[in-house]
């Protein structure tokens, strides 16, 4: 009986697709503790200061979901609409569908945002993506791989992968949590892969799905299709036995998809594709965000363990910020080897080939090796005219790629497992335990960035300028990736007791297709000339006419960071509103003279 069942357990590879194992129901929860703790980890450095410091050395795009996660709250409570708003480039509005509103992220915060305000719930939400992640992962993948131990192994992998750690560190909160990478491989599993008794209720569950994707970033979902698709393709080509009988309850699935999907997201879309202030042009060159493809070999700064005397990493492409690609040769090793002689192979084979076909779509327009174009046309110039795909980064498909790794790792630890234990047991399993060493993230991967606000946006705003204020702030409000938006961080704490001209977005104004922050006004231009060239200011009535067109109200000059109000400044300020000003709090606040 014990050689039987043995022998049932060693037998040929098998090419069909397990079903589950009954497991312990604690060991989910189990594994969200320990990917919580791991988390706690990569952002130790901000849980001592959770009020005033935000993830992320890019502060710009902390403040910039900081900002949405409080525009939610005040637009729930006070029946604005989340999704457009007039508080950043008063008056033209920001469409948000084209910016980071995260809807389902905020909605989900907003306890924390309401009560401890909107930095801690931005860090709070930092730290909850990777362990969402995980166990987003683990659960997907139950009916592929019955082991748990297995799944917990792959899905912090996937939860703390390259990818999720190098946006960590520049504060996407909306990619940190990578939940449609497992909802794919869940849907395929389920609609692919297998018999699906209930085709109308699986569509349904996916169409739901896909509109909470819509609620967390459209990108991704418009890169996921995309991964979907070469999935699908994959399978049929490999499997086509399997592809042929599901053709049909897979036609039901989708229909029940669409149908759930455009009712919950058809005024979304409408923002997307025809509402007010979406950029007219393209947003940024086709080829400015690709992956290069030395990082699959070559770790960032961001890794903990570096062999690289050469320093290639510095020679990278892009910034750190969008270096996730790394692969390793230890991950390399163990996928060939699960390829090979891995009893899930066939498995493994097909995840392989998905992740294979996305390393080159992730590519871009151009094979870029070291900084250097190696090879000018790749496979994604024939998507770059598809609408809204073309606008959206190809080394986005990273996190796809992860996930595929991550199966095939599931799939390999669950051989192990399942295997006898000679010498060449005992190598898999140090190949393996040298595989998550190789990705672990370096203890400073993810900085913090001090956020002070001066008092009187925290406690004198709403008081001082009164309801339906409109407010030209000094500084203003810009992209700059290093305390650019610090700005509608003041906004977002002072509970959005005003409207502002400035943003930091992407949009559109009369006359000007994209914006990729406020335009500057001649007021503005005034503080600048003083402040960069200390050149003269210009005319001030020209700069009044501008605020008066634009319906300020108030100016209000901040002392940035170590500096004080410049004199200079204030002068201006004076002589363009016809107020002499008042101090309140640690700012000076003018009235706009009508």
């Amino acid at each position: 009986m014990h050689l039987a069942s043995a022998g049932a357990r060693h037998a040929a590879p098998r090419t069909q697709w397990t079903a589950p194992r009954r497991s312990s129901p604690w060991g989910l929860p189990a594994l969200a503790l320990v990917y919580l703790a791991c988390s706690l980890g990569l952002y130790h450095r901000v849980l001592g200061d959770l009020t005033a410091s935000t993830v992320g050395w890019a502060s710009s795009d902390s403040h910039q979901f900081t900002w949405w996660l409080e525009w939610f709250v005040h637009a729930v409570s006070t029946g604005a609409n989340p999704l457009y708003t007039i508080y950043q480039h008063y008056p033209y509005g920001v469409n948000g569908m084209w910016n980071v509103p995260v809807p389902v992220l905020a909605a989900l915060l907003a306890p924390v945002t309401a009560t401890a305000g909107p930095v801690v719930a931005f860090n709070v939400g930092m730290i909850l993506g990777p362990v969402a992640s995980g166990v987003a992962f683990v659960a997907a993948t139950r009916r592929l791989v019955p082991s748990l131990i297995a799944r917990g192994v792959a899905g912090g992998l996937y939860a703390f992968s390259p990818f999720v750690v190098a946006h960590a560190s520049v504060g996407h909160l909306n990619l940190v949590w990578a939940l449609f990478p497992p909802l794919l491989i869940w849907f395929i599993d389920k609609a692919l892969l297998r018999h699906d008794a209930t085709p109308y209720r699986t569509g349904a569950a996916f169409g739901l799905g896909l509109a909470l994707q819509t609620g967390l970033y459209t990108q991704t979902l418009a890169v996921g299709a995309v991964a979907l698709l070469v999935a699908a393709l994959v399978l049929a080509l490999r499997h086509p036995a399997l592809a042929r009988p599901r053709v049909p309850t897979l036609a039901r699935s989708t229909l029940s998809c669409l149908v759930v999907y455009f009712v919950l997201c058809a005024y979304p879309l409408y923002l997307l594709l025809g509402g007010p202030g979406r950029p007219q042009e393209r947003i940024r060159p086709p080829d400015a965000t690709t992956a290069d493809a030395a990082n699959l070999l070559v770790p960032s700064s961001l890794t903990a363990i570096r062999i690289d005397p050469a320093d290639y990493a510095g020679r990278l492409a892009l910034h750190p910020g969008e270096q996730g690609g790394y692969i390793g040769p230890a991950l390399l090793l163990l996928v060939a080897a699960a390829l090979i002689v891995g009893r899930r192979r066939e498995a493994a084979r097909s995840a392989g080939l998905v992740a294979a076909i996305l390393v080159i779509l992730s590519f871009g327009l151009h094979l870029v090796v070291l900084g250097d174009v190696r090879l000018p046309v790749m496979p994604w110039r024939l998507l770059l005219d598809v609408p809204l795909l073309g606008e959206v980064e190809p080394v986005r498909f990273q996190i796809f790629i992860a996930a595929c790794l991550a199966l095939i790792v599931a799939l390999w630890v669950e051989d192990l497992a399942d295997r006898p234990r000679p010498a060449t047991w005992w190598a898999a399993v140090g190949l393996t335990v040298l595989t998550v060493a190789s990705w672990l993230p370096a203890t400073d991967a993810v900085r913090t960035v001090h956020t002070p606000v001066p008092t009187f946006f925290t406690h004198s705003a709403a008081r001082t300028l009164g309801p339906g204020a409109v407010v030209e702030t000094v500084p203003r409000a810009t992209g700059a990736w290093e305390g650019g938006a610090g700005p509608l961080l003041w906004q977002a704490e002072s509970g959005m007791a005003y409207r502002t001209t400035g943003g930091y977005f992407i949009g559109s104004e009369p006359g000007v297709p994209l914006l990729l922050q406020g335009q500057v006004n001649a007021y503005q231009a005034g503080v600048d000339a003083i402040v960069e060239r200390g050149a003269d200011p210009g005319s001030p009535d020209t700069a009044r006419q501008d605020l008066v067109r634009l319906g300020v109200s108030a100016i209000v000059v901040a002392p940035q960071e170590g500096r004080s109000m410049d004199p200079r400044v204030l002068e201006w300020t004076r002589v363009v509103s016809g107020d002499p000003g008042r101090q309140v709090d640690d700012v000076a606040v003018f009235r706009l003279a009508r």
